[in-house]
């Protein structure tokens, strides 16, 4: 593998930082200013009855609509 497919493993494995992001990211856990927790991997019992928060101008969709357009 090389440099370049190196980084780019390495990146999807820190959720597509670049490596400016990622050095900013362990600055500030080094500080103690950013604390991360894995979560459980389950959602609330609740989560589905629960009330979807208000969008009037469609963002929500619009967003996920482009998204989903550029393939990422």
């Amino acid at each position: 593998m090389n440099k370049k497919d190196e980084r780019a493993e390495e990146r999807k494995r820190n959720n597509g930082l670049t490596d400016e992001e990622l050095k900013e990211k362990k600055r500030l856990m080094r500080s103690g200013e950013l604390i991360l927790k894995r979560g459980t991997g389950k959602i609330p019992e609740k989560f589905w009855t629960m009330p979807r928060p208000k969008d009037p101008e469609g963002l929500a969709r619009r967003y996920l609509i482009e998204d989903r357009r550029e393939g990422r």
